[in-house]
């Protein structure tokens, strides 16, 4: 009788009734060495997603457990509430107990290995399929589909999906939404508009799925004619659907229509609330976020803060240097708790480095109490981006004893670390680490290998790590040539570009031309030089910065030319800087030009603080020149008015 009412409960996913069938059945000591018992019991928990009794269940049910319906129903509910790992687990554990996969348990593990990002695995588990002839099953082409997509594996996706023969909505939507989550906004568009080509109508799932790549590209006007897509079909009442109408509103820039959106009337949740904060603090106003989270706190529809508030606005005061808004919006997150979850905590870390607060950055990081690799991340960079990249590569230390393993973005705020110290014996290590990782087919972990090979004086090794890259981009070709440059091989940096403008298929910027004119003017190269300044504009288009302004100042005055030099600044479309007059002043002093060094001497005075360096430029000058009383005079002007020039340093690194 008992197992009658408990099989009526799994049909009807009555939980309820089905605990109070378990109750009596372990009060009475019923069937319990019955293995069907335990199976229908695993399988109203696992329907009822109640993973952890169901796993318990699952436990008890006599080896050898031969009946695949019962792992499928385990791995497909931790597959389906989000714990993959251990969906996977589970099904190798299938294959270690004996039991043949059925095409049930295929699409619910492929899942897993999609949510977990396993691509190994998943192509591991698909020879399986294969060897079960179960591949043209639709539900495991699509599983494996959705797998390939989620993983940026296009190529092997499209080829699944030409090769399906039948296809449904669903298969639509995984090609859509995988496209759209790696931000392929021309993909997922045409992909869109074929699936309705083809006679499939989209779903509130494909809308959704759209979004997140209208979103990122910015993409206002396909946005639009979605959203009235969506208006015409009756999905724009769908609360996941206005959420992503407004983000990519918001995202578009046109934040008019996405406040529109968020306060016309329709019930919001904690999700809508966060899309319009992070759309204020995209769009750079930060006051209006600020006002949105303080009604956020007060709304009698929001049931509970969520940390994903809190770290939107506090990137927001990262971003805007807003130092005692964050200082805060942290004091709220210690009351109220929240300082303890890691995603907030790592945020505070970013915030106080980004404020050029590192000390306060590292000893948050060290109240963290479950640190991952993001809190590493957070504090080895922002240490690294206040100049104090000695502690970025002591934590760097720490990160892998602790046990966790640094990622590509670890490697990125090592390795400029290294480049500042110059130390090459650290730099070589983090190299070998990268390609024993498989970081080394990342393009900025090779333009960073190249950088720091380039700042520890080996331009040869920075040139093996650039001729290996599997892909180039402007600034793998910069970094190369700005090695070059500093190295005092200006020619080898000409022949380069010559190749880039060849052979990459590339454009140059304008930081190209500023490392080439750098480049010329260590090498006293003043006739190409001047032609790549005159080209930028004629043949590329690229108006001069200042920076660049000064390079071939320091360029002309560096091989002679001073008074070319000092017309070129004078005719600058911009006011001369304390780094246009240094550059002049210091040929001045090399060729012992008192006259212009006089009149320099005059521009620098009126830069007030910002001209310390140069006082001393223009001391060194009227030494050079033996005009011993003029020098002492310089010296006693900027000890009367208290300017003080910054010490240099310099170091060796001692194995």
């Amino acid at each position: 009788m008992l197992l009658q009412i408990l099989e009526s409960c799994v049909r009807s996913r009555n939980l309820i009734q089905g605990k109070i069938i378990h109750q009596q059945l372990l009060k009475r000591s019923l069937d319990l060495n019955n293995p069907t018992v335990f199976e229908r019991l695993t399988c109203l928990y696992a329907s009822c997603n109640e993973v952890e009794f169901a796993r318990r269940v699952f436990e008890e049910i006599p080896q050898p457990r031969q009946n695949p319906i019962t792992w499928d129903l385990m791995i497909r509910a931790y597959a389906s509430n989000g714990h993959s790992e251990e969906a996977l687990d589970l099904y190798y554990d299938m294959l270690d107990s004996g039991v043949r996969p059925t095409k049930f348990t295929y699409p619910f593990a492929l899942k897993a290995c999609a949510g977990l990002r396993a691509i190994e695995d998943g192509k591991l588990i698909y020879s399986h399929v294969k060897d079960s002839n179960f591949s043209a099953d639709l539900y495991v082409s699509t599983a494996l589909l959705d797998l390939y997509a989620k993983c940026g594996e296009f190529d092997m996706a499209m080829k699944v999906f030409d090769e399906m023969p039948k296809r449904d909505v669903v298969v639509w939507n995984a090609m859509i939404s995988g496209f759209s989550l790696h931000g392929r906004f021309t993909e997922a568009m045409r992909l869109f508009v074929d699936m309705q080509r083809s006679g499939f109508r989209p779903n509130l799932s494909t809308i959704v799925g759209l979004y997140p790549a209208l979103g990122v590209a910015g993409a206002f006007r396909e946005g639009k004619a979605v959203h009235a897509y969506c208006t015409r079909m009756g999905f724009s009442d769908d609360l996941a659907v206005r959420t992503g109408i407004l983000d990519m509103y918001a995202k578009s820039k046109c934040i008019i229509y996405a406040r529109r959106v968020f306060y016309s009337d329709y019930l919001k949740n904690e999700v809508t609330w966060c899309a319009m904060i992070g759309g204020y603090v995209e769009n750079g106003m930060m006051s209006e976020a600020k006002g949105l989270f303080f009604e956020m706190l007060v709304d009698a529809d929001v049931s509970v803060m969520t940390p994903v508030a809190i770290g939107l606005i506090l990137r927001g005061c990262a971003v805007f240097a807003d130092l005692t808004g964050g200082r805060c919006l942290h004091c709220y997150a210690i009351k109220t708790g929240f300082s303890l979850d890691l995603m907030v905590g790592n945020t505070i870390v970013s915030f106080y480095a980004k404020c050029g607060v590192p000390g306060d950055a590292v000893r948050f990081f060290g109240e963290i109490v479950l640190k991952d690799v993001v809190s590493y991340n957070a504090v080895i960079s922002g240490c690294m981006e206040n100049c104090r990249a000695e502690e970025s590569l002591l934590f760097f230390r720490d990160m892998k004893s602790s046990g966790i393993q640094p990622s590509v973005a670890t490697m990125l705020g090592v390795l400029p670390a290294c480049s500042h110290l110059a130390v090459s014996l650290h730099g070589s290590c983090c190299h070998g680490y990268c390609t024993v990782n498989g970081f080394t087919a990342d393009t900025a972990i090779c333009n960073a290998l190249v950088d720091m090979y380039s700042k520890c004086g080996k331009p040869h090794m920075a040139r093996k790590v650039f001729d290996g890259m599997h892909k180039r981009d402007i600034v793998s070709w910069n970094t190369m040539m700005f090695g070059y440059g500093i190295h005092g091989l200006g020619e080898e940096a000409l022949f380069l570009f010559d190749n880039l403008r060849v052979t990459s298929g590339l454009s140059p910027d304008d930081v190209t031309f500023l490392v080439l004119l750098s480049a010329c003017s260590h090498s006293g190269l003043v006739d190409e030089g001047k032609h790549l300044f005159s080209s930028m504009t004629r043949d590329f288009n690229i108006v001069p910065r200042i920076d660049h302004y000064i390079c071939m100042t320091d360029l002309l005055a560096r091989a002679g030319h001073l008074y070319e030099a000092y017309d070129l600044v004078n005719m600058m479309p911009f006011v001369p800087d304390n780094r246009v007059w240094g550059a002049l002043l210091a040929a001045c002093r090399t060729y012992r030009n008192v006259e212009l060094g006089n009149e320099v001497s005059k521009k620098v005075q009126n830069l007030g603080h910002e001209g310390t360096g140069s006082f001393v430029l223009l001391s060194n000058a009227y030494s050079a020149a033996e005009r011993w009383e003029d020098a002492a005079n310089i010296r006693m002007t900027q000890k009367k008015i208290r300017l003080h020039k910054t010490p240099g340093c310099s170091w060796v690194d001692v194995y």
